[in-house]
C-alpha cells in the first residue's frame, strides 16, 4: 500500500479514539462535570477562556518540530499526556474524593497547553499528507466519520448520565465517562505513533519571522480582522448555550444529546457536500454563504421555553449544516494561505494565538456579564428573555456586523459568493432531475 495512504487511513483510525475523548470531555459532559463541581457562570465562562488562553503554546511547538526533526514524537506525547490527565478527575469521581474548582480547572489549563502543542505539530504533519487538491474531500470524509462516532458516544453518554442522575448519583456517571475518555484516548496515541511522517524540512524559522511574515500577507490580516471581531463580541455567548439547555430549558441529558445528535446526522451528509464544494468553488464563498446563513441561529433561542423546544432542534439541524461550512472552509482558508512549508506552522500560531486572545478575552466577559444579569429579566415582544438569551441576541447582531469584514476577505481563484451560490443551486437542481429521471425509468422497468 502507498504510504501516503497508509497514513491518511490511519489518521482516521486515530480520530476515531480522539473523538470519544473529545466528545465525553467537552460540551454537555464538561458543562455537566463544571456545574456538579459548583462552578458558577463566572466560572463557566473562565472554564471556555482557558482553551483560547492557551493558544499560544502553538508557537512552542514549532521549535520542538524542528528540535526533535520529528512531529510525531510530539503529537504523541503531548496528546497522550494531555488527554490522559482527565483520568485523575474521572479516578476521583469514581472513589467518591471531591473535586475542588482549583484542580479542576487546573487540569484544564495543562491539558490545553498540551494539546495545542500536538494540534500545532499535526497540523503541519497532515499539511504535507494531504495533497492540496484533495483536502476538502480528505477532511470531509475524515470528519463524517468523527461525526458518526461523536453521535453514538453523545447517545451513550447522554443515556448514562439520566441513568446515574436518576439513581442520584451523577458524579459516579461523570466518572465512568471521564475515565473510558482517558483510555480511549491513550489507545489513539498508540495508533498515532505508527503514522508515517514525511522528513521536517528546513531549520526552525527566527521568531521575529515567524511571528511578522504572516503579518506581511494582506489576506491573512483581512482574516485576523473578522475572526477577531467575531470572536471577541460574539463569543460572549458562547459558553453558555449548554448551560441554558441545562438550568433553563431544564432538558435532560439525553435531549442534549439529541440536539448534537440531529446536528451530527445533518453534518455528516454536508461535510461530503461542503469538502466538494471548496474543492470546487474554494473555501471563502463557502465561508461567506455559510456564515451568513449562522449568523440567524442565535434568534432560535429567543423562542425555546421548557414546554416549548422546537426552536432548540430547529437550531440543532441548520447548525449540521452551516457550522460544518463554516469549520471546513475556515480550516482550508488556512491551509491554502502558504504554500512554504518551513511557514505552515507560523500561520496557524499566529492565527490561533491572536484569535485565542480575543476569544479568551470574550469567554471571561461572557461570564462576568452573565454573572451580572442572572436575575434580570427582560420581556420584549411577549418574550421573556433572561441573562443568555440577550446574550444570544447580541452574539446574532454582532455576526451580521461580521460578515462585512468577512467579504474584505480574499482566497486565490476564490468564486463571488454570488457566483457559488448560483453555481452550487443549478449543479443541485441539475442533480436532483438526474435523479428523479433515474428513479421513474426504474419505475417503468419495474412494470
Amino acid at each position: 500500500m502507498d504510504t501516503t495512504k497508509r497514513a491518511l487511513r490511519i489518521s482516521v483510525i486515530e480520530g476515531v479514539f480522539a473523538q470519544v475523548h473529545i466528545n465525553l470531555t467537552a460540551g454537555m459532559f464538561l458543562t455537566s462535570l463544571a456545574l456538579y463541581i459548583g462552578l458558577n457562570d463566572l466560572g463557566i465562562g473562565f472554564l471556555s477562556a482557558i482553551p483560547a488562553f492557551f493558544t499560544g503554546f502553538g508557537f512552542l511547538a514549532i521549535y520542538f518540530v524542528h528540535l526533535l526533526k520529528n512531529r510525531r514524537i510530539l503529537c504523541v506525547l503531548a496528546s497522550g499526556l494531555g488527554r490522559g490527565l482527565f483520568l485523575v478527575i474521572g479516578l476521583m469521581l469514581l472513589v467518591g474524593t471531591r473535586v475542588r474548582p482549583g484542580l479542576f480547572l487546573l487540569i484544564i489549563a495543562l491539558h490545553n497547553v498540551l494539546l495545542n502543542l500536538a494540534s500545532n505539530a499535526w497540523l503541519s504533519w497532515m499539511s504535507d499528507l494531504v495533497p492540496r487538491d484533495k483536502r476538502g474531500r480528505y477532511f470531509g470524509g475524515r470528519n463524517t466519520i468523527l461525526s458518526i462516532i461523536g453521535m453514538i458516544v453523545s447517545i451513550i453518554g447522554g443515556r448514562i448520565l439520566d441513568m446515574f442522575s436518576v439513581a442520584g448519583n451523577i458524579a459516579r456517571g461523570l466518572g465512568l465517562l471521564t475515565t473510558s475518555a482517558s483510555i480511549s484516548s491513550t489507545i489513539g496515541a498508540g495508533v498515532l505513533s505508527t503514522q508515517p511522517e514525511p522528513p521536517v524540512a528546513g531549520k526552525p524559522p527566527r521568531l521575529k519571522k515567524m511571528f511578522l511574515v504572516p503579518f506581511r500577507d494582506n489576506d491573512f490580516r483581512s482574516l485576523l480582522r473578522f475572526v477577531s471581531f467575531w470572536y471577541l463580541l460574539a463569543g460572549i455567548a458562547s459558553p453558555f448555550y449548554i448551560v441554558h439547555m441545562l438550568k433553563n430549558l431544564q432538558m435532560t441529558y439525553s435531549q442534549v444529546a439529541l440536539y448534537s445528535i440531529i446536528a451530527g446526522s445533518t453534518t455528516i451528509l454536508f461535510q461530503i457536500i461542503w469538502g466538494m464544494a471548496i474543492d470546487r468553488w474554494k473555501s471563502k464563498p463557502v465561508l461567506t454563504i455559510n456564515f451568513f446563513c449562522a449568523a440567524c441561529l442565535p434568534l432560535f433561542w429567543l423562542f425555546a421555553t421548557k414546554d416549548f423546544l422546537l426552536p432548540i432542534w430547529i437550531d440543532a439541524f441548520l447548525t449540521g449544516i452551516f457550522w460544518t461550512g463554516i469549520n471546513l472552509s475556515l480550516f482550508n482558508i488556512v491551509f491554502s494561505l502558504t504554500e512554504e512549508k518551513e511557514m505552515k506552522e507560523s500561520y496557524f500560531a499566529v492565527f490561533a494565538s491572536i484569535t485565542g486572545v480575543f476569544a479568551f478575552v470574550a469567554s471571561s466577559a461572557g461570564g462576568l456579564i452573565a454573572q451580572t444579569l442572572a436575575h434580570v429579566q427582560v420581556r420584549i415582544l411577549g418574550l421573556s428573555l433572561v441573562n443568555y438569551q440577550l446574550m444570544f441576541f447580541f452574539a446574532s447582531c454582532i455576526r451580521f456586523l461580521s460578515v462585512t469584514l468577512l467579504l474584505k476577505v480574499k482566497e486565490k481563484k476564490a468564486y463571488p459568493a454570488l457566483t457559488a451560490l448560483q453555481l452550487m443551486g443549478d449543479f443541485t437542481i441539475k442533480r436532483l432531475i438526474l435523479y428523479k429521471g433515474l428513479v421513474l425509468n426504474t419505475l417503468r422497468f419495474n412494470r
